[in-house]
């Protein structure tokens, strides 16, 4: 069974602007390796930072109109309606609640913050959510089918 990820909207902004570290997630979604959920709060969160006057001079119009189409097309589109744990940052809340409302496995993000946060890290595991970077899902994907997980570990291989 495939994968089922929320990638954070940082990331998505990254891939968009040439992000080599970036670049692979969206590669292995567009070969179907996991599939992608997606919720309208988060559709509208990537739409208004693309167009952040700093990002949309870097960020071609038209990679991120097609980037657009293919989330709506191809993600599994989320009705956001649990109640995720509390989190230091409010606006983490959308991606929180998009994972638990769809079973993801787990949420990829390029914030920090959100990764560094044992406490919401570990309320989310409890809830059958992992928190990764990007290094994390790339290993997981390069995993044998039914391959032990390294559940809930961060990019360093630390809890």
């Amino acid at each position: 069974m495939k994968r089922r990820i929320v990638v954070d909207t940082n990331l998505w902004i990254r891939a968009l602007l040439g992000g080599p570290v970036t670049l692979p997630i969206l590669e292995a979604w567009r070969a179907s390796e996991f599939l992608v959920l997606i919720s309208q709060p988060l559709l509208d969160e990537l739409e208004a930072v693309a167009q952040r006057p700093r990002l949309r001079q870097r960020i071609d119009p038209e990679q991120a109109n097609a980037l657009f189409g293919q989330l709506r097309w191809r993600g599994e589109w989320i009705e956001a309606t649990a109640v995720p744990p509390q989190c230091r940052d409010p606006k983490d809340h959308p991606v929180l609640a998009t994972a638990l409302s769809g079973g993801a496995d787990a949420i990829v993000s390029g914030d920090g913050d959100l990764r560094a946060d044992d406490d919401l890290r570990r309320q989310m595991l409890e809830r059958g959510v992992q928190i990764w970077g990007v290094e994390a899902l790339l290993a997981e994907l390069r995993k044998e089918p039914g391959a032990e997980s390294n559940a809930g570990l961060d990019d360093s291989g630390q809890g």
